[in-house]
């Protein structure tokens, strides 16, 4: 299978996901809706996406081959990826599990998958994607999470019609490595995840915190990590990365650049 990404370009709406799981049925396999600009964006355990009109990227693709959501996040993760290192290769960007970007202590994007559901089972995933383009620092700094945007870490403005087209490019690619080899694509994905061989915090759905050093990353997704000398399988919640764990360039917070 060779699935085209055909993009779909709207003004507003509330949400992408919301869009693409209201009118499923009628998109093609390889939708790629774009809006302007959401009134509601969300993310992962029901947070908040700012979306301003015209600054980022707000998309979400229709995957009708793909019935896991986990395997929808690992091609979004991994293009998204792709997207930001080959606009700014001097950046050291990296997947933080389950499936946000980050660089350094700082979210870039964000994705969110959902499957929809018809009488036979479930129908297909919707792969929701935000990326910070063009926020200035003082919109960063705004957000209640340590946040970041390719503006904010090079002061430059850019194109994000052009860097949507990319991003098509890029999900394309990695749609049909699923296609082609699921394990291939899960190999990468894993090979390009930050919490590997690192101590971490985990925070469970009940808000419980845990410190970890994760070991490996399953099969099925879950994170294997070891606390106080036992093995600990984590597949629901979040992790936090700690200035402690990162080995790299180091954001100059103040001006917003890496130093």
């Amino acid at each position: 299978m060779r699935p085209e990404i055909n993009v779909l370009e709207l003004e507003s709406v509330d949400s992408t996901n919301t869009y693409a799981k209201n009118n499923f049925d009628e998109l093609p396999d390889g939708t790629l809706v774009v809006a302007e600009e959401q009134t509601a964006g969300r993310g992962r355990l029901e947070r908040k996406w700012i979306s301003p009109a015209g600054k980022n990227i707000y998309a979400s693709l229709v995957m009708k081959n793909i019935t896991n959501p986990f395997y929808a996040t690992i091609v979004s993760s991994l293009a998204v990826l792709d997207l930001l290192g080959n606009t700014e290769p001097r950046i050291e960007f990296f997947i933080k599990w389950p499936n946000d970007i980050y660089t350094a202590d700082r979210k870039i994007s964000g994705i969110l998958c959902e499957y929809t559901v018809g009488t036979g089972g479930v129908k297909g995933v919707i792969a929701g994607v935000g990326i910070n383009i063009n926020l200035d620092r003082a919109e960063i700094l705004a957000i209640d999470q340590p946040a970041a945007s390719l503006k904010y870490l090079t002061g430059r403005d850019y194109n994000v019609k052009k860097l949507v087209e990319e991003l098509a490019y890029s999900l394309k690619r990695y749609y049909i490595i699923y296609s082609n080899s699921p394990e291939e694509l899960f190999a990468e994905w894993k090979q390009r995840n930050f919490v590997i061989g690192r101590r971490i915090e985990v925070v469970d759905a009940a808000g419980s915190v845990k410190r970890v050093f994760v070991k490996d990353i399953a099969g099925n997704g879950e994170l294997l990590a070891e606390m106080n000398g036992s093995l600990f399988r984590f597949s629901c919640g979040d992790v936090r990365i700690t200035r402690e764990s990162l080995d790299f360039q180091r954001l100059d917070v103040n001006r917003g650049v890496f130093s």
